[in-house]
């Protein structure tokens, strides 16, 4: 985008007197890279999983549990796949981790591509190891205490976080259920909302300690991204935090995945624009008449800055 293209979309959004403007923020792999984290957490799983088989059965195991989520997040973020071979193979893979979620489709009526609990199951059969369903219960505790003790908040995005809260900007988080699921001795795994909300929200509470500012955290749990149930009731409560009518308000909505990020907040509400977070992308980028995409935040904070300079000039 050249730089007078630019300039509308930035200019469109900053507060005004008679106007504000909400942002509504994904977590993973927006504001945080929980791929590296994923990566890192896993790594720390060798010497767990060791005590149960040899030494270097556990670190294959480590590496398919990283590789399962690197080949979901290439489908959730809707990365271009041309290899018909390697289009086959994510789509089954898919299909696998949804497989081992069939009885909480019939109970809650959603499966997550995301539980590590499945994920590292798949792990472990991949490479032949046995793991009890207790021994996975504590690999994946372990594996969780990690995450949210160790956050790798992007750069950028802290310093768009205190962009914002300098102008007085009203920020909420929207966050995909962590799926917390346990392993029944069927094979198939069940799913407590409640306990899997609690574990989402102390991590999101850690991402304070590290630059992130929000009002309020929204978590899919037990209803999910994204669908229009979760979406209106953020909005809803947003509304009622605001004190202000949905139409009134200017809602900024970011997210690595246009599906579960974006696409739902649109159909809902006219005053509402998206911002699609595709890391390494080279500029700005014109997707659809209220979507741009940028590859991070800081192009994003200098069109804003430059407008900004512009107006006091």
């Amino acid at each position: 985008m050249a730089p007078k293209e630019v300039e509308p979309w930035a200019r469109c959004l900053l507060p005004s007197a008679n106007r504000s403007v909400v942002w509504l923020f994904d977590v993973d792999d927006t504001l945080t890279d929980t791929q590296s984290m994923h990566h890192r957490a896993a790594d720390s799983l060798v010497a767990e999983l060791a005590t149960q088989m040899s030494e270097s059965l556990a670190a294959s195991v480590v590496n398919r549990f990283r590789g399962v989520f690197d080949e979901l997040l290439t489908v959730h973020q809707q990365v271009p796949v041309s290899d018909k071979n390697r289009l086959l193979s994510l789509k089954q893979l898919d299909s696998r981790v949804r497989s081992y979620q069939r009885e909480i489709l019939e109970k809650w009526h959603i499966t997550r591509p995301f539980s590590r609990e499945v994920l590292l199951r798949i792990a472990s059969e991949d490479c032949g190891a046995l793991l009890t369903p207790d021994g996975l219960r504590h690999c994946t505790d372990r594996y969780w205490d990690h995450m949210r003790e160790n956050p790798i908040v992007f750069p950028d995005a802290v310093r768009l976080s205190r962009k914002l809260a300098i102008q007085g900007a009203p920020i909420y988080l929207m966050t995909s259920s962590d799926a917390r699921y346990r392993e029944r001795r069927n094979g198939q795994f069940t799913y407590d909302p409640k306990e899997s909300l609690e574990d989402k929200n102390r991590r999101m509470e850690n991402l304070k300690n590290h630059g992130i500012r929000y009002a309020k955290a929204f978590i899919g749990d037990p209803i999910d991204k994204p669908s229009a149930d979760f979406y209106n009731r953020a909005l809803s409560e947003i509304s009622h935090d605001l004190d202000s009518p949905l139409e009134s308000l200017f809602t900024v909505v970011i997210g690595d995945s246009y599906r579960s990020d974006i696409q739902t907040p649109l159909e809902l509400l006219d005053s509402t624009i998206g911002i699609w977070c595709r890391r390494g992308q080279p500029s700005i980028r014109v997707e659809e008449e209220r979507v741009v995409s940028i590859g991070d935040f800081n192009m994003f904070i200098e069109a804003l800055e430059a407008v900004e300079s512009k107006d006091k000039r």
